[in-house]
């Protein structure tokens, strides 16, 4: 008689185990985080709930709180179990380092359903109420492993080879902002490398126009050393990936004369940008950028600064002089100036170009043609237009196991087959024509 209260237990431990929570971790690139979003939603049951940096949806409500999110967490089911899955969409270098290097990475402290917003745990500062530290299961990168410094011995970390398969094409376009001209809406390659090794060019340099735009500037922003598309962008004008690089950091704050941005809709957008500075230097990810050669950790905030206007410190390139103590200008005679950077069409098409009519005209900025060629989809299909990079699933070598395993094979193949096209991705079909094995390498015919 002993024997069945134990056996009761047993059974019930056995039960509980066999409906226990499985926690996914995922760290991934800017440019996966709109397709590997909405294929996370489909392959979760009805009923599932998100909570991320930006505020909380559920099922029901609007996928556009999870897709829009960098950081953030999954609560549903998945094949009959239940399961957390927690994101972190910090970069394409960041999900190569994290998942080669098996290092503890950032993950909110969310299990998905809570309300409101949770803290950025990349700027938290307690651990286990601002972030969670944890070893991410797998990973999305838009950068070889090859081209990353996260192959082989680095920084005192061993980075083991890790698996990279193909699950669709992220084109990159180049932008400015509000009022370039229409005219001179192209960059070369040549003329990309003067930009983002000067840091500033004159606009007459973009048009030809020297009558007209010799005394109107152009000023480049761009992203930190844990973007993909730093190192798609760099790669592809040929500036590899360790060319120093001048991009510039805008204040908005009424003490240097500018006017803060406006945020409506899920956007931020608009402002005047009163003066600018390098950007400072900084290390992300153990990577090393120099004064001037970091940028901003997400293409969202390439983008709304791309929405900005520019102040006369800010055109003129204001700069203090410590041996005459005065101001001093990189442009006396500057009347006007422009931002250009890069991102994909993900982040471009609503919060640059306003394709979704929410973005007012006055502060739609406009897409750049690439050596004058237009980016499409047909285009970048056929091998025409060269700026795109590949977006591939990351495992460890080592393999993944049990249900892991499984939904990361699911959600590679829910992206490949289905939601690639989602935040301005492409398929890599048959109706893909071109192939490349390095990022920014040749563009040759499948």
């Amino acid at each position: 008689m002993k024997l069945l209260p134990s056996l009761l237990l047993t059974v019930l431990a056995l039960g509980g185990a066999a409906h226990a929570q499985t926690t996914i971790r995922i760290v991934a690139s800017n440019g996966d985080r709109t397709a590997t979003q909405t294929a996370i939603s489909k392959l979760l049951a009805s009923g599932w709930t998100f909570q991320g940096i930006n505020g909380n949806t559920s099922s029901t409500g609007d996928l556009g709180v999870a897709t829009g999110a960098n950081f953030g967490a999954w609560s549903g089911t998945y094949a009959g179990n239940a399961v957390t899955i927690k994101v972190s969409y910090a970069g394409a270098l960041a999900g190569i380092a994290a998942v080669a290097g098996n290092t503890d990475q950032r993950f909110v402290v969310s299990n998905g359903t809570g309300t409101g917003a949770v803290p950025n745990p990349l700027t938290g500062t307690t651990e286990g109420t601002d972030y969670q530290l944890a070893k991410a299961d797998f990973g999305f990168s838009t950068n070889f492993q090859s081209t990353s410094p996260f192959n082989g011995f680095y920084e005192n970390v061993t980075y083991s080879p890790v698996i990279e398969e193909v699950v669709g094409v992220s084109p990159l376009g180049f932008y400015a902002s509000p009022g370039f001209p229409a005219t001179g809406a192209n960059i070369t390659t040549q003329l990309a490398q003067l930009l983002y090794t000067t840091g500033s060019v004159r606009l007459s340099q973009f048009t030809g126009d020297y009558t007209n735009d010799n005394n109107k500037t152009v000023w480049a922003i761009g992203r930190n050393t844990d973007a993909g598309q730093r190192f798609g962008a760099y790669t592809e004008v040929g500036l590899g990936t360790s060319t120093a690089v001048k991009v510039w950091q805008p204040s908005f704050a009424a003490l240097d004369g500018g006017t803060p941005q406006t945020s409506a809709n899920g956007l931020v957008y608009g402002g005047v940008v009163g003066k600018q500075a390098l950007w400072p230097a900084e290390t992300i990810s153990g990577i090393f950028s120099s004064l001037g050669s970091g940028g901003y950790s997400s293409g969202a905030l390439v983008a709304q600064t791309l929405t900005a206007d520019l102040g006369p410190d800010a055109y003129r390139g204001a700069f203090f002089n410590p041996d005459t103590q005065q101001t001093e200008y990189l442009y006396e005679d500057a009347v006007d100036g422009y931002y250009v950077g890069y991102v994909t069409p993900g982040d471009a098409n609503n919060r640059i170009l306003g394709l979704n009519g929410v973005l007012p005209v006055a502060n739609r900025g406009i897409a750049l043609k690439y050596n004058g060629v237009e980016l499409t989809n047909e285009n970048v299909r056929n091998g025409k237009y060269t700026a795109w990079l590949y977006n591939r699933i990351v495992k460890p070598q080592s393999g993944l196991s049990g249900l892991k395993a499984t939904f990361a094979d699911a959600l590679r193949d829910q992206i490949k087959n289905v939601d690639a096209p989602s935040g301005g991705g492409l398929f890599d079909d048959a109706s893909f024509k071109v192939q490349r094995f390095t990022d920014g390498g040749l563009v040759v015919p499948k």
